[in-house]
């Protein structure tokens, strides 16, 4: 399942560029043409949510090509894959656009779940804790062992999908700042739909 998942986020590189990048460039032709941030945000939600979905599809078409290669079975195995991958570009997305402690946040709650996932199944050793692990025993015997790792991440990436959602849907988030790559080509935007001042 590790090889898999390995192998799936290293091929998964160049889509999750590519989708990242159609946000940016969707999202700056929106802000150009809307009469308005409310205008805005209803084209720019659905936005991140549709090229979100598109990401995660191609992550899924990745693990189960990956999959048939190295082998891997049960649920948990691609599930464990797609979600750390939506986990890890959704963060991204995030800290490019500025919002990188609520991706770091969501990062680290997705560890903090893992880990307390294996802090039950140690406490669990203690007399009459039984009980504590019998949720992570539920999930890995329906899933194996990479059902922790996917729930967590799933949760985690939920979470900031819903914050990436309303955070990328304001016009300020897309904002480009002087001397970046987005700064260039708004700027070659703007030259090419109208005069310009002197520079």
């Amino acid at each position: 399942m590790a090889t898999t998942t390995l192998v799936t986020l290293a091929v998964a590189l160049a889509p999750a560029a590519w989708c990242a990048h159609l946000i940016a460039v969707r999202a700056r032709r929106r802000l150009a043409t809307s009469r308005g941030t409310e205008e805005f945000a209803a084209a720019a939600r659905p936005l991140v949510l549709g090229v979100t979905g598109l990401f995660v599809g191609v992550l899924l078409c990745l693990h189960i090509g990956a999959g048939s290669v190295t082998g891997g079975s049960g649920w948990a195995a691609p599930a464990s894959g797609v979600t750390l991958g939506a986990l890890l570009f959704l963060a991204r997305l995030l800290t490019v656009h500025g919002f990188s402690r609520p991706a770091s946040t969501g990062l680290a709650a997705a560890s903090a779940v893992q880990i307390a996932a294996l802090s039950a199944v140690l406490a669990a050793r203690l007399p009459g804790c039984g009980f504590l692990a019998r949720p992570v025993e539920v999930l890995v015997e329906t899933g194996g062992a990479g059902a922790v790792p996917a729930v967590a991440c799933a949760l985690a990436a939920l979470a900031l999908l819903v914050h990436a959602t309303a955070a990328l849907s304001r016009a300020s988030a897309h904002a480009p700042g002087p001397g970046t790559p987005d700064a260039s080509d708004a700027s070659d935007a703007s030259d090419a739909s109208g005069p310009q001042g002197p520079h």
